[in-house]
């Protein structure tokens, strides 16, 4: 290789450094080209050979200075919208879990509230026993009947007939209100009264709407209820 080739050579690699980091004044003469290296440069640079090479050189490293800055902004650009469809992304997600927690609270809300007293509420019957015997004996009557419920079920379906008393809890033994484990597990509720269990076997097993509250029917059968949970706490009873 000539010593001008070499020349060319090491000029047109500190042209490179000094366009892509420094960003020089390049100015082309007439008779050639005399490049002023910017402040920092350990020489100025001098004698290209000709007009063309210059302007090849000073065209081909604007390109790849244009180049590397579209590249650069590109991936500025695409780093940008990947972090937004990110938080995008989050902020939905945050949105749905909320949406999904208030949906499952208001469905057991609502569960509880169709089968819980309402507030103010006081029943016609007794909760200790000594009930008409009239309201026992309706109370007795609705234990047995299948129209009550959508599915064919009546509350002897579940919990047997003729005093053969089956499918109660120990917690049963305990007089009301005290504790069902359908009513906690279904509904939240810590403890029932007599007419809240019943409202509770009209919704699960029996698949029907809840009694209308201080109706003839629900207190009658609450009213039965107490009478039955003493009988099968092997306590006295009216039955």
């Amino acid at each position: 290789m000539s010593q001008h080739d070499d020349k060319r050579r090491k000029l047109l690699g500190r042209l490179n450094r000094q366009l892509a980091y420094t960003a020089p004044l390049l100015a082309l003469a007439a008779g050639g080209a005399v490049l002023h290296a910017a402040a920092g440069d350990d020489a100025a640079v001098a004698d290209v050979a000709s007009p063309s090479d210059a302007s090849l050189m000073l065209a081909s490293n604007h390109a790849e200075g244009a180049a590397e800055a579209q590249g650069e902004a590109e991936g500025d650009a695409q780093g940008e919208a990947e972090g937004e469809a990110e938080a995008e992304g989050e902020a939905e997600g945050e949105a749905e879990g909320e949406a999904e927690g208030e949906a499952e609270g208001e469905s057991e809300g609502g569960a509880s509230a169709a089968v819980a007293r309402p507030e103010g509420y006081s029943p016609a019957y007794s909760e200790t026993g000594d009930n008409p015997q009239e309201m026992l004996a309706r109370g007795e009557e609705l234990y047995y009947d299948t129209s009550l419920s959508s599915n064919g079920l009546a509350c002897a379906s579940c919990h047997g007939s003729d005093g053969q008393d089956m499918g109660y809890n120990s917690t049963f033994e305990q007089p009301f209100p005290h504790q069902v484990a359908m009513a906690a597990n279904q509904f939240g509720m810590s403890e029932v009264h007599a007419d809240e269990m019943v409202q509770i076997c009209m919704v699960a097993p029996m698949a029907a709407e809840p009694l209308e509250w201080g109706s003839e029917e629900l207190t009658s059968l609450a009213a039965y209820m107490v009478e039955v949970q003493k009988r099968v706490a092997g306590e006295p009873h009216d039955l």
